[in-house]
This record gives C-alpha cells, sequence and structure tokens, in this order.
C-alpha cells in the first residue's frame, strides 16, 4: 500500500471550522472535554439499526465469536459507520482533522457474561495536559452504537465521568465505585467515550444478548490496531475521498 500523502489535510489542528456548521458542536465538545464521554442522539435511523443487527448476527454465526475484529471486512452494511456524520463530526470537532481508524469492531454479549474489569483503552503514560507528542488530549476516542436497548440486566457500559483526566490507573477488579455511571443507551443512540476514561462492561443478567458496533478513532500518527489489509478495506479506500483514505491506512507511516 503507497502512502499517498496529498491526503494529509492542510491543517491538523481542531479549528473552528469543524464547529461551525453545528451549533449543538461547541456544547458538546465542552460536555465530552469534561466528562470523557458523550451521548449522540439520532446517530443512525431506525432502518440503518435494523439493517446492522441483521450483520452483526450474520457475521456471529459464521464467526461463532462474540468479538468481531475487521468488523468492516465483514459486511459490506458496516461500512457507512466508518463516517457516519452524526458522530465523525463530533470526532473531528475534538481530534482535529487528521484522524486514522484505530479499529473496528462487533461485540454480542451473551447472557451471563460476567462483569468486566475497569480498564482503560489506552494505557501509555501521559502528563496530566497534554498527550506523548505534545498534541491536545483526547487522542483516542471510541463509539458504541448500541444495537438493543441497554437496561441494567443484560450488560451496560459503566464509565466514571470525569476520570479521563485523572493521572492515574483506575482500580483492578470490576469493584463499584462512588462516582461510576450506567450508560443505558437506545438504539439509534451512540456512546462516545475518551479513550482514558475509566470503563467496564457490566454483567449480562438477563436473558437476552446484547449487540454493540464498536468504531474506535485516534490521531493519524498513532499505530492502529488493525492492518487494513482486507479486500473491503482496499476497495473503500481506493475507492474513497481523501478523508477515507486517510481513515484507513493512506498514510503508512509519518
Amino acid at each position: 500500500m503507497a502512502d499517498n500523502r496529498s491526503i494529509i489535510p492542510d491543517q491538523w489542528e481542531i479549528h473552528e471550522s469543524h464547529r461551525d456548521a453545528d451549533p449543538s458542536l461547541e456544547r458538546d465538545v465542552a460536555f465530552f472535554l469534561n466528562w470523557g464521554y458523550l451521548i449522540v442522539e439520532n446517530a443512525i435511523s431506525m432502518e440503518q439499526v435494523e439493517s446492522l443487527r441483521l450483520a452483526l448476527d450474520e457475521s456471529f454465526e459464521r464467526r461463532q465469536d462474540q468479538f468481531i475484529g475487521e468488523l468492516l471486512e465483514e459486511d459490506d452494511r458496516f461500512s457507512f459507520l466508518l463516517d457516519n456524520p452524526p458522530v465523525f463530526n463530533r470526532m473531528r470537532a475534538l481530534l482535529g482533522s487528521c484522524v486514522q481508524l484505530h479499529s473496528a469492531t462487533g461485540r454480542v454479549t451473551d447472557p451471563g457474561a460476567p462483569d468486566q474489569n475497569w480498564h482503560r483503552d489506552n494505557p501509555w503514560p501521559m502528563e496530566p495536559a497534554l498527550s506523548p507528542y505534545g498534541s491536545q488530549p483526547p487522542g483516542h476516542i471510541n463509539c458504541g452504537y448500541y444495537l438493543d436497548e441497554i437496561t441494567m440486566d443484560n450488560g451496560p457500559i459503566v464509565i466514571v465521568p470525569g476520570s479521563n483526566r485523572a493521572p492515574f490507573r483506575p482500580p483492578g477488579g470490576s469493584v463499584q465505585l462512588p462516582d461510576e455511571k450506567y450508560v443505558l443507551a437506545k438504539p439509534g443512540q451512540a456512546v462516545m467515550f475518551d479513550g482514558w476514561t475509566w470503563h467496564r462492561g457490566a454483567e449480562n443478567k438477563s436473558s437476552e444478548r446484547r449487540r454493540v458496533c464498536l468504531m474506535c478513532y485516534q490521531n493519524a500518527w498513532m499505530k492502529s490496531r488493525e492492518p487494513f489489509g482486507g479486500p473491503r478495506v482496499a476497495r473503500l479506500r481506493e475507492e474513497g475521498s481523501s478523508v477515507r483514505k486517510l481513515l484507513l491506512g493512506g498514510i503508512g507511516a509519518w
């Protein structure tokens, strides 16, 4: 895969044009930076929810694995999530214009799945005010499109609001924390959270599966988890806009 450096934006930094098109962006950015998460209303339509449900169910039946990596290689019905405007506009308002996909995954949480341990998605040491290369945090943002209504029984995501600004690791295990928050998302909503926000999945005490598509973004100079080497992603990159090319690893080295 040859580098195409013409796809690098002229402006790397976050600039106001990302926020001017939608007045709600400024409010959402401020909320996210303070609390480390954001619920995006009307992120996808109910028709898109149903399409994703069918695609994820079929992928699960093929793979027989509750964690499905390289989701964009599974089915063309997932591809619109790559730069879905209600979420991607907020990603760019937070991360700036030079954004790359870190990973796209699907997760099916079966009944009886236990509590996850508290964790962060980014393990690196970080100064309280700066990320490792000097750009302002965040540098890594995950987004969950929950395809089933999340209740207290079927394994909601649990976060600690504001923990994205804590310069120390979360505790071990799944202990209850005084400031924890259960995020009860509904189909059609998306939940964005900073990779440094403490979070975990709660146990699924219900009799139903819980399904989610996770699209994770980062500064483009960071290493991605995915190789971007499969045929579907190659086609999306080759036929896509400069934004999609950058998202899918069009610059292999910085």
